[in-house]
């Protein structure tokens, strides 16, 4: 009885973790929901459409510790790999997601440059000079006029366009803007995939489980990523010492 109750009532990743032994991948005012990622695997499968258009490598950098680094292998809109790896100092992190990405010849090789991340650019000039691909680094912290597409405008769940706030008055920091993109296009491709909605393909997002090998754990991480309130009405998501001090790892 408790068990249909759960089933009928509580969030379907709550259900699973507590009577189905998955991970624990609920959190207060998460940005994406479980059931938005599990329409993505496989969506391209699912609703007969193919990799098309740029290739990218996207490296996550980390020193020595206990935040594993990562990388993830884009192909248009399906990633077609994610991996992780627990060991090693920035640099030689740095070396493995570059030889992954030699490897695979993207057109674009990114990292993450806020923190430690500022100091690769010599390592991915060293590497990708005189060849196809293009290197470029991410910085979530840019906010305001400095963040992507900041004086454009942005059109969210088939508002008025005439009413559409620019990217700078509607997120704090490009973390937060590219956070909820990537939620809007796990939102599109579960209202295709589940309600049945006909969206572009271009505004879905297919997760590959031939590439990637932990999903569950993958679900985990991007499940547990919440907004926060923000005094001036903007988009924000919680950064990752107050997630630590909650309890959520990042």
């Amino acid at each position: 009885k408790k068990r249909r109750f759960s089933l009928e009532n509580k969030p379907r990743a709550s259900y699973d973790h507590i009577w189905l032994g998955a991970y624990d991948d609920t959190v207060e005012d998460a940005i994406i929901s479980p059931e938005w990622f599990d329409a993505c695997i496989d969506a391209d499968k699912k609703l007969g459409f193919e990799a098309r258009g740029v290739e990218i490598v996207a490296h996550d950098p980390s020193d020595t510790g206990p935040d594993a680094k990562g990388l993830a292998y884009r192909h248009g809109v399906i990633i077609k790999d994610v991996q992780i790896r627990q060991f090693g100092d920035i640099n030689q992190g740095a070396d493995w997601a570059i030889s992954y990405a030699q490897d695979i010849k993207p057109e674009v090789f990114i990292w993450d440059g806020d923190g430690m991340g500022a100091g690769l650019r010599r390592q991915a000039s060293l590497a990708f000079n005189g060849t196809k691909t293009d290197y470029d680094m991410f910085k979530g912290s840019l906010s305001g006029k400095g963040q992507n597409n900041a004086e454009q405008k942005y059109l969210q769940d088939f508002g008025d366009p005439m009413k559409a706030k620019t990217y700078m008055e509607t997120f704090l920091n490009n973390r937060a803007q590219f956070y909820k993109l990537l939620a809007d296009r796990m939102y599109n491709t579960y209202r295709c995939v589940v309600r049945g909605d006909y969206v572009d393909p271009n505004d879905m997002l297919s997760l590959d489980s031939d590439g990637i090998e932990n999903m569950k754990g993958l679900r985990a991480q991007l499940c547990r990523i919440p907004k926060v309130a923000n005094n001036r009405g903007l988009i924000q998501i919680m950064n990752k010492k107050e997630m630590k001090a909650d309890g959520i790892n990042s």
